[in-house]
This record gives structure tokens, C-alpha cells and sequence, in this order.
């Protein structure tokens, strides 16, 4: 519809009186008269406005009422919603591998394997006679994940999808060094050889395979065979790991807790690492997780995952003045998860494997994972590292200051264009209360835990400006939610699973 409007004729203002062109008070007057109705490619605003319909439940506000964006369903802004907990998620989400829904309802009824057949986590389908034999079926591998287990310390391993107990007639303690790597535990503490009470039925049985020390980097199901039904000692193994090394500090001194950014003294955080390049040098931080493994985020790696280029430092302060405690490893490989999303830094988390393991020292020993389920309470007090910016300036010396963990609620109140999910922690002050820090990408969030140990829940990943009074928290990977992911690259690697 067109309107004709003309200067031609004057017209008043009623409350200024002042001489206004007309085209905007009778155009304006005449729509609104006029337009009852929007085109079929268009929404209609409660205020008569039209929008393109593409921009209904966009997220964005469109309309001047912002009608556009009211009462969007998943339906409506074409995604798929989770009957348990109503929450919406991509329809590229729905049986990609990863479970997104509370109950798991986007990776269910995703394919179809035969009564003698077992589906793969990315929902293949393979053989049940080759499940968890130490050979990879399905293509991402988890035909042997979850094969090892422990029962109120019994060591239980599966086969052809059935669970054994295992004979101590030939168990080793180097096999349980084995068994405790695999389930990601750390070493053993103890191992016993215990009376099987079973009375009824007969017993299922692993033995040790005669030829097991042939077979170097082998999972543990790959060393036991099924013989029969029968234990001569009637004994089966029972299994203590323990984490071992990590996150203890016996270089670090006494401090008392100090909040806000300050220099670290040499040692008080061993695990903490510089991740470079022969380039430009000090990139991002990282956190070592074990002998041969570190930690840092995804984003550190984007246009430039080649391992060839990457070097790992630790047990340096200064970044221009290595000490006798530094320790330089070249990167063998390196694994960014793949849900990984730029545009919102989700699933902000890549694994680095180095070419040699470290020496364990005062200066140098990893940090504890938490274990899954091992969430943070809301207004705990944890430290961060790194030589992050302090205003325009970069560090050479390594930053520490003490954070206080907030909710995702309260954290999501701080950022309207980004979305905080479950794989984000967040810690940090509100503006002008206390210097709020943070260290550089990829470094460590770590807490006490009541025996002395550090354990790391937080990767930096986005947020609040390093060692500055700013506006908002720091927004960190939320390493509780990829423990389980951490530990099966680990061994899946180790065990050339991959």
C-alpha cells in the first residue's frame, strides 16, 4: 500500500506547535488505520508492526514490544524439547553420541542391532562375542569402554558382554598396576586374593592369559581369557587404588589466604603449564593431569591443531627466566572435544598428550580430577593461576588470587548475548567489591580438598578481564561434567584404542 503524504501543506505539532513534515504523523496514523493485517512471510507485532517470520523466536527482539520472542516453545524456534526437563536442544544434537537431555531422551531409539548385537555409543551396531575382547569394533571405540570395574573393591571384568570375576591364581601386581591406569585411578594401594563365598551355581571365571607380559599397552580384558568354569584357589581379586601424587604441593609454604590478583611463589602451584609455540612463544596456560597428559581449552587451538608446532613448559614461575626446576616437553598429540562450539565457547576443553612423561618433583606433579557428580557449592573459595593481562600489560611472572564460586542463575544475570550451560563454571566478584581474577586461557581453577589435596574443577575459558576491577565473573570449563571424557581419552589412547 502506498501513502501519499506531501510537503506541500503545513502542519502543527499539537503539543510543541511546531511545523513538522506530515509524511510522518499521517503515514504513521494512515498504517495504523489501515494495515489489519501482515503478509503471509510475516509476523505481526502486538503494536501492528510487521517482521519477517524467520525472525520469530530468533532470540533477538525484533519487534518494538518485543512480541516477536513471547511464548517460544522449542517447537516454535524449531528445536527438539526433552520431555524430562522441557529443554531445548539442536535437532543435529539428537543421536550424535552425547547425551544432552537430563534421562538420555535424544540418544534413545536411535538405531536397531540384531538379538546378537550390541549397540555402539554412536549407535553402530556390533557383535556381542566382540564386545570388550582389547580390540576396537565400533569406529569411535566403545565397544570397550566401561569393560573394568570395581564392586566394593572386587575386580570385575567383562566379556562378550558378560561379567566375570577374576581368578588370583595368576594374578600379578603388575597387572593390577594395569587394571587401576585403565580405570583412571591412579596406582594400586592393595591388592588380596579373597575367598569366593558364591555356594549356588556355578561361578563365572577369568584367568590370567599364559602369554599376557608378550602383549605391551594391552587393556586388561585383551590379558584374560575364559577357561571353563573353574578357579583352583577359589579366590578372586579384590582391588584399592589410589591417586598417587596428585595435587600435593611440598614446595608450597604456608600463606594465608590473600583475595584478589598477587605474584605466586615458585612451586606453590606444580601443576600449572605454559602451553607455547616456537613462534610467539607463552600462548595459553595449561594444567598437567599426569605424567604424560595435560589440560587446557579448545579455543587456545582454534585454525592451528597441528602438534608439531606446540611445545609444554612446567615448572617455571618466570616465563623469562626458566629455572632448575623447568621441564619442556614437545606436544605428541592433541584432542579437542568434538562438540566443541566457537560461537558460544561450549564444551571449552581439549586434551594434550606429550611425547615423554615428566619427572615427578617438588616443582612438577599433577593436579586430582574431581570425580563425576563432584559439583562446587555456591560461595566456595578457590584459587586461580596464570600469567593472564593485568590491564595492557602481560605478566612474566605467574598470577594467583582466590575466587569465589556462583551459581549458573547468578552467572547467567551478568551475560544477556552469551548462554551459560552446565559445562561452564563460573567464580568471580561483583564489580567494585574486590579485585576479580583470572588467569589466562586454558589455566586452572583448583580447591582444597579436606586431606591437603588440590583438585581442579575449572579451566579458564571466557569472562571478566585477568587481575582487574571489572564487571562480572570469570566463565570457566566445568571439569566435573568431562571427567568421565578425560579419563576414556586417556585410556583410550594409551591403549591404542583410538
Amino acid at each position: 500500500m502506498f501513502f501519499a503524504c506531501t510537503v506541500l501543506v503545513p502542519k502543527c505539532d499539537l503539543i510543541t506547535h511546531q511545523r513538522v513534515p506530515p509524511c510522518r504523523s499521517l503515514c504513521r496514523s494512515s498504517k495504523e488505520r489501515y494495515v489489519k493485517e501482515c503478509s503471509p512471510s510475516h509476523f505481526k507485532c502486538h503494536s501492528g508492526r510487521c517482521v519477517l517470520s524467520s525472525k520469530r523466536c530468533d532470540g533477538h527482539k525484533d519487534c518494538d514490544d518485543e512480541s516477536d520472542e513471547e511464548h517460544c516453545g522449542c517447537r516454535e524456534r524449531g528445536l527438539f524439547e526433552c520431555p524430562s526437563d522441557k529443554s531445548c536442544i539442536k535437532n543435529s544434537m539428537i543421536c550424535d553420541g552425547f547425551p544432552d537431555c537430563s534421562l538420555q531422551e535424544d540418544e534413545e531409539n536411535c538405531s536397531v542391532c540384531n538379538d546378537n548385537e550390541l549397540e555402539c555409543n554412536n549407535h553402530e551396531c556390533v557383535h556381542r562375542t566382540l564386545w570388550c575382547d582389547g580390540r576396537k569394533h565400533c569406529t569411535d571405540s566403545s565397544d570397550e569402554w566401561n569393560c573394568v570395574s570395581l564392586s566394593n573393591s572386587v575386580l570385575l571384568v567383562s566379556k562378550t558382554a558378560v561379567e566375570y570375576q577374576v581368578c588370583a591364581d595368576e594374578w600379578n601386581l603388575e597387572l593390577s598396576s594395569i587394571a587401576c591406569k585403565q580405570l583412571g585411578l591412579g596406582v594400586p594401594l592393595s591388592t588380596e586374593a579373597v575367598e569366593d563365598v558364591h555356594i549356588f551355581g556355578r561361578r563365572r571365571w577369568l584367568h590370567v592369559h599364559p602369554d599376557w607380559s608378550l602383549h605391551n599397552n594391552t587393556t586388561l580384558q585383551g590379558l584374560l581369557e575364559k577357561r571353563g568354569h573353574s578357579c583352583h584357589s577359589r579366590k578372586k581379586i579384590a582391588l584399592q587404588c589410589t591417586r598417587g601424587e596428585c595435587g600435593r604441593r611440598p614446595a608450597a609454604r604456608m600463606v594465608k589466604r590473600i583475595l584478589g590478583g598477587r605474584t605466586s611463589r615458585p612451586g606453590r602451584w606444580p601443576w600449572q603449564c605454559s602451553l607455547q609455540s616456537e613462534e610467539s612463544g607463552h600462548i595459553c596456560g595449561c594444567v598437567l593431569i599426569g605424567r604424560r597428559w595435560a589440560l587446557t581449552v579448545a579455543h587456545c587451538f582454534e585454525g592451528r591443531e597441528s602438534a608439531d608446532v606446540w611445545k609444554v613448559v612446567m615448572g617455571i614461575n618466570n616465563l623469562d627466566h626458566p629455572s632448575t626446576h623447568t621441564q619442556t616437553r614437545s606436544v605428541k598429540s592433541v584432542k579437542v572435544h568434538s562438540r566443541y562450539n566457537r560461537a558460544v565457547v561450549d564444551y571449552d576443553i581439549s586434551i594434550i598428550e606429550l611425547d615423554e612423561d615428566v619427572h615427578i618433583s617438588s616443582h612438577v606433579r599433577p593436579v586430582c580430577l574431581p570425580e563425576p557428580g563432584h559439583t562446587l557449592t555456591p560461595d566456595t573459595y578457590c584459587y586461580i593461576t596464570g600469567w593472564g593481562h593485568m590491564g595492557n600489560r602481560m605478566p612474566f611472572k605467574l598470577q594467583e588470587g582466590v575466587v569465589r564460586v556462583i551459581s549458573l542463575s547468578q552467572c547467567q544475570s551478568y551475560f544477556d548475548m552469551k548462554t551459560i550451560t552446565s559445562r561452564m563454571l563460573c567464580a568471580g566478584y561483583e564489580a567494585g567489591t574486590i579485585d576479580s581474577c583470572m588467569g589466562d586461557s586454558g589455566g586452572p581453577l583448583v580447591c582444597e580438598d579436606p586431606d591437603g589435596r588440590w583438585t581442579l574443577f575449572g579451566l579458564t575459558s571466557w569472562g571478566s578481564v585477568c587481575f582487574s576491577k571489572v564487571l562480572g565473573p570469570g566463565v570457566y570449563a566445568n571439569i566435573t561434567h568431562f571427567t568421565e571424557w578425560i579419563r576414556r581419552q586417556i585410556y583410550l589412547h594409551t591403549f591404542h584404542l583410538v
